[in-house]
């Protein structure tokens, strides 16, 4: 796992080959953790969409800094076009990641519904909820309403919200 950060402010975790990302965000006293579903093509020199709101939102419910994680480290502008399998190796290089959130942060959960397009994703976050229990004072937000499949609600295509208790 590579850190190309050109600042020491900057969180980029990724695969040698960049197939793979893991985190991108920045670093804080006070910081918003999103999960979302997979990493698009977001880097510390390119933002993309996600990591624009994301920042935004972070800045805005009074964070100074945020981190970007996924449910599964795969790049992939559409979730179908995600590994058919599971790739047990990036996922435990993935589930390593989540120890970079420490007792008492704050989970933007932001996966929507795309975790039902793949088979394993639902494992993965399952895995991730298990690490995560072992953290204490953990505070689990959403923005919005759940989906209509109960699920909390992506970072994009969403009105701002306040965030909100997630349980």
């Amino acid at each position: 796992m590579k850190n190309n950060n050109q600042s020491e402010n900057i969180i980029y975790l990724h695969s040698d080959n960049n197939k793979y990302r893991y985190a991108l965000g920045t670093k804080g006293e006070n910081t918003l953790y999103c999960i979302g579903i997979n990493p698009s093509t977001a880097t510390p020199n390119k933002d993309d969409q996600t990591i624009r709101i994301v920042r935004k939102i972070a800045f805005k419910e009074g964070y100074d800094s945020y981190i970007m994680l996924n449910i599964y480290p795969q790049r992939a502008t559409n979730p179908k076009n995600m590994d058919k399998k599971i790739n047990q190796e990036e996922h435990e290089q993935n589930l390593h990641t989540f120890d970079i959130i420490k007792d008492n942060s704050t989970i933007w959960a932001a996966w929507g519904n795309n975790i039902n397009k793949k088979p394993y994703l639902n494992d993965c976050l399952y895995h991730i909820k298990n690490k995560l229990n072992l953290r204490s004072n953990i505070r689990w937000v959403k923005m919005g309403n759940l989906t209509n499949q109960g699920n909390p609600r992506q970072v994009l295509f969403q009105m701002y919200k306040p965030l909100s208790n997630y349980n």
